[in-house]
């Protein structure tokens, strides 16, 4: 792949590229908020409707196997129809869902309705936005791949993946505040936790789909490079069948080999952000003098806060040292990822801190090969024209091995512990580690 160096130094480009970059990374940041408040509701609606931890499970994995079929197909709409549309009508479909949530939630008597015929609603609302939630990354994705040449890649996606780590850590914190502190100390209303991140959300929405473009050309730029693998150069803005562009996936081994990586290590990602809030909460790790102490913020948020400085240090390392290559790193940091969720679960309760530097390790070893894969892989595989469906096909495989660690873990949960469930997530990784040296020396520039 070749870069046109007058096309990336183009007059105007430069200020594009900062607005483009800046308006993806606060709306994906944003998406996250309508998406990891319910894990942190768990304690919550449990209380109020009388669930166990599997009931509470379906819910999890509703969303995570519609967001799973909807990467697959959210990927190929956007390299079909545009990213900008197809991230914008996900946004706004995601704010409406959680205001449905919370509406229902201050509606229903909960005395008048089954316990079992509630949860299914709910199950099935949060699949719903497990759909629109799934038509966030891979737009971007291919976004980025259009207004950033292949030669900043390294560097660019890894800060871009900042966004969701620092998007779950906000989710988490926002989360907290109304559960632990508004409505805990202040008397509030729990349930506020889904309508005051739609509003927040909706905002957002609105700002991307006035400020982003899908690629320089909209602005009368000239493309940032050229797609080509040796013969004649395609042009950018190439429209194929989203039956061409789904075969054209298919027929990718690398992809196929980062997607299986990316499964096993969803299944551990998802392990932790469905059910180490609730973990902490019934060991009763105590962790700070009062509800909304440093320690109660850092226990729940650590994971994803070091997970953005691993997302920065990943991809930097792959073009330092590796020349692009992006499997090396993705395997050492899941070796060190299998290693500490399994010791996690056997951390002395009485060390607030120690437990809160494993947790840092953890996130920073699973956001930096998460990025690696979903980003760089699926740009260096894809190519720009294929960057979305690519990104969507490893995207869904991750979130069925994500769907596993809902349902699934909560009846693990329910009939052993939650020590097993996190061995059980330390051997993903490991596993993981062991798939992604199959393509050990491949690269971006690797001919297909």
């Amino acid at each position: 792949m070749s870069t046109d160096s007058s096309s990336t130094t183009a007059p105007g480009l430069k200020p594009w590229q900062g607005r483009i970059f800046g308006t993806v990374w606060i709306t994906y940041f944003a998406f996250y908020l309508c998406r990891y408040n319910m894990p942190m509701a768990k304690t919550s609606m449990c209380g109020l409707f009388g669930w166990s931890a599997a009931d509470f499970g379906l819910i999890l994995s509703a969303l995570t196997l519609a967001y799973a079929v909807g990467q697959f197909v959210s990927g190929q709409l956007a390299d079909r129809f545009g990213a900008r549309r197809i991230a914008s009508l996900g946004a706004f479909g995601s704010v409406t869902v959680n205001l449905v949530v919370f509406a229902v939630l201050m509606l229903v008597p909960t005395d008048a309705v089954s316990r079992q015929a509630i949860l299914w609603v709910f199950a099935l609302l949060w699949g719903v936005n497990g759909l629109f939630q799934a038509m966030g990354w891979s737009p971007m994705v291919r976004i980025m791949a259009h207004w950033y040449p292949a030669g900043t890649r390294g560097k660019v996606m890894g800060l871009l993946g900042t966004c969701y780590q620092l998007g779950a850590a906000a989710s988490w914190f926002l989360a907290l505040f109304i559960i632990k502190y508004y409505a805990g100390n202040l008397g509030g209303d729990w349930r506020m936790v889904f309508l005051a991140p739609s509003l927040l959300f909706a905002l957002v929405g609105l700002l991307f789909f006035l400020l982003v473009r899908n690629a320089p050309e909209d602005v009368g730029l000239p493309a940032v490079e050229e797609e080509g693998g040796g013969g004649s150069p395609l042009p950018s803005r190439m429209r194929r069948t989203m039956g061409q562009n789904v075969l054209r996936t298919l027929r990718n081994p690398y992809l196929w080999i980062v997607a299986g990586t990316f499964f096993l290590l969803d299944l551990n990602r998802y392990g932790f952000v469905n059910w180490l809030p609730a973990y902490l909460d019934e060991q009763e790790i105590s962790m700070g003098s009062s509800l909304f102490g440093l320690k109660e913020v850092m226990k729940r948020c650590i994971h994803p806060l070091a997970g953005g400085l691993g997302a920065i240090v990943a991809g930097w390392a792959t073009d330092r040292f590796f020349g692009g290559r992006r499997a090396p790193v993705i395997a050492l940091l899941l070796l060190i990822l299998g290693a500490f969720s399994m010791l996690f679960p056997y951390l002395p309760h009485g060390n607030p801190w120690l437990l809160i530097a494993v947790l840092a390790v953890i996130g920073f070893c699973t956001y930096g090969p998460h990025i690696l894969m979903v980003g760089h892989a699926a740009q260096d595989f894809g190519k720009k024209s294929g960057a979305a469906g690519a990104a969507g096909f490893i995207d869904g495989m991750g979130y069925i091995g994500a769907s596993l660690a809902g349902y699934g873990a909560g009846v693990i949960i329910k009939q052993y512990s939650y020590r097993i469930n996190f061995v059980i997530f330390g051997v993903a990784a490991l596993l993981g580690a062991a798939l992604i040296c199959v393509i050990w020396q491949v690269g971006p520039r690797t001919k297909r």
